[in-house]
C-alpha cells in the first residue's frame, strides 16, 4: 500500500511539473518539439528537466525569470524527460537539468554550463543571439534542420581547415604549470578536463578555435585532471570541464585564480578574453615581419593579416617608423574582438611580396591577407592612424575589394629592426690631385 501511495504521489509530481500553463516557459514535448524547435528558425534555450529534481526545482524561479526578460528574443522552454523522453532522446541526456541552447543550425545544440541565475542565463542568451548573427551574416548557419550527411562532411572539412587544431593550446601539468601560469605576466585560461567527459569533448574544438584567435594575446592552456590529480586538487576542481582565469600581471597565485563562468563557444571564450585585455590595456603584438617562420606561425586559419609595409631608413628616420608602428599597435587595442594579426615589415626588403602583391605605390602601404580564402585586400589612400582603423572596419563589413592571392607568401630573411637610424653615408676623400 505504501508502495503504491508513493507511486501515485511520483505519478502526480510528474503530471504536474515545474511550470504551469501560464508560465512564460514553453512546455515542449515530443509531440511539439520538432514542429516548435528544430523546424523554426528561432532560438532556443531549453532545460531538460525532471520533476522530482531538487537542482530543477531550485533553477525554476531563475528559469521563468529569464523567459520573461527575453521574450521576443530568445524563446525558452522546458522538456519534462519523465513524460516526453522522446523529445530529448536525441541529445544524450545524462543528469538534471541539462541545459542547451539550439541556434539557428538545429543540429548542433550548445551545452550551457554557466552559473544558474536569472543574469547569467540572460546574458549567456543575448552573447549567443550576436554570435548566432554574425555567423548567419558570413553564411555559416544554416536554419535547416534536415542537412544531408554530405553537407556535413563538407562543414567538418572547413572547421578541420580554419586551424582549429589543439597546437595553440598549452599543456600544462605539474612540472610546468607554476613557470608558465603563475610565473608570467600574460592572461590565463586554463581548462581542466577528463578525457572521458562528454562536455570536454563538445568544448575542445571551440577552446582549440579560442586559443588560435587570441594568438599572441591571451594564453590558453589544458589539464588532464585525471592524471594532474594533485594540480586539479590544488584548484579544487570538482567537476570538468573547469575553467580557471588567472588575469594581467604579476603576482598570481593559486588563491586569484577565478572561475571561468561565460559561455561555452569561441566567440564566448573570445569576447570574455578581449574584455580581460581592454581591461589591463594590453596592446596587440605588431610582428617584425623578418622571417619565413613568424609569418606561418601567426598568419594561418581563421585570420586576416594585416601587413604594413613601411617606408625604408634610407626615406624616413627612427622616429616617424615609430610613429607608424604606434599607430598600428592604438587600432589592434580598439580591434582585439577581431580576428586580426598584424605585421611590418620595411619596404624593399621583399621585393619579390611587393611585386606578387601589386604594390606599386608609395610606403606606408596596407595590404589584408585571408590566408585561408586566398584573397587579398588593399588599404587605398594615405596611411594615418584613422584611415587603418577604416580600413579594418571596412573588412569586417565585407566593403573592401578583394582580389585573388596569386602564389605562397615568401619571406626572405632580413635584418631585424634595433630602433636606431641608419648610419649616414660617409663620402670619401679623394685628396687635391686634381
Amino acid at each position: 500500500m505504501k508502495a503504491f501511495t508513493l507511486l501515485a504521489a511520483l505519478f502526480a509530481l510528474s503530471a504536474q511539473g515545474l511550470y504551469t500553463s501560464s508560465s512564460p516557459v514553453v512546455k515542449l514535448t515530443k509531440d511539439n518539439f520538432k514542429k516548435l524547435v528544430l523546424d523554426s528558425d528561432q532560438l532556443w534555450f531549453i532545460e531538460f528537466f525532471a520533476p522530482w529534481c531538487g537542482h530543477c526545482k531550485q533553477l525554476a524561479p531563475a528559469w521563468e525569470k529569464a523567459a520573461k526578460t527575453l521574450k521576443g528574443v530568445v524563446n525558452v522552454g522546458a522538456v519534462d524527460m519523465t513524460t516526453d523522453q522522446e523529445a530529448g532522446a536525441a541529445y544524450g541526456i545524462q543528469g538534471f537539468p541539462t541545459i542547451k541552447f539550439f541556434g539557428f543550425d538545429k543540429q548542433k545544440p550548445q551545452d550551457y554550463q554557466g552559473q544558474r541565475d536569472d543574469k547569467s542565463i540572460v546574458d549567456y542568451a543575448l552573447e549567443k543571439v550576436g554570435s548566432e548573427v554574425r555567423k548567419r551574416s558570413s553564411g555559416k548557419a544554416s536554419s535547416s534542420s534536415s542537412s544531408s550527411s554530405g553537407s556535413k562532411k563538407k562543414e567538418t572539412k572547413q572547421e578541420n581547415a580554419s586551424g582549429a587544431s589543439d597546437k595553440d593550446v598549452a599543456v600544462l601539468n605539474q612540472g610546468n604549470f607554476d613557470e608558465l601560469v603563475l610565473g608570467s605576466k600574460d592572461i590565463w585560461l586554463v581548462e581542466f578536463y577528463a578525457p572521458w567527459c562528454g562536455h570536454c569533448k563538445n568544448l575542445e574544438p571551440e577552446w582549440n578555435q579560442a586559443a588560435t584567435r587570441l594568438k599572441g594575446q591571451v594564453k590558453l592552456g589544458k589539464v588532464d585532471a585525471t592524471v594532474e590529480t594533485g594540480l586539479a586538487q590544488r584548484f579544487h576542481v570538482q567537476g570538468y570541464p573547469t575553467i580557471k582565469v588567472f588575469d594581467y600581471g604579476e603576482g598570481k597565485s593559486d588563491s586569484r585564480a577565478k572561475d571561468y563562468e561565460g559561455s561555452r563557444d569561441a566567440n564566448g571564450i573570445v569576447s570574455y578574453a578581449s574584455g580581460l585585455l581592454d581591461k589591463a590595456d594590453v596592446a596587440p603584438e605588431v610582428h617584425e615581419l623578418i622571417t619565413q617562420d613568424v609569418y606561418d606561425k601567426n598568419c594561418k586559419g581563421q585570420v586576416i593579416c594585416i601587413v604594413s609595409f613601411l617606408p625604408h631608413l634610407f626615406d624616413s628616420d627612427a622616429n616617424q617608423r615609430r610613429g607608424y608602428i604606434q599607430a598600428i599597435t592604438t587600432v589592434a587595442k580598439k580591434n582585439r574582438r577581431h580576428p586580426f594579426q598584424y605585421f611590418w615589415l620595411q619596404a624593399g626588403d621583399q621585393l619579390n611580396l611587393e611585386k606578387q602583391l601589386n604594390l606599386g605605390f608609395g610606403y606606408p602601404a596596407v595590404v589584408a591577407i585571408s590566408p585561408n580564402k586566398s584573397k587579398i585586400g588593399v588599404l587605398k589612400g594615405s596611411f594615418s592612424e584613422t584611415k587603418l582603423a577604416e580600413f579594418l572596419a571596412e573588412l569586417m563589413s565585407g566593403k573592401v575589394a578583394l582580389d585573388d592571392l596569386k602564389g605562397k607568401v615568401v619571406i626572405q630573411k632580413a635584418g631585424k629592426w634595433d630602433g636606431s637610424d641608419l648610419e649616414p653615408i660617409k663620402e670619401e676623400s679623394y685628396g687635391d690631385e686634381l
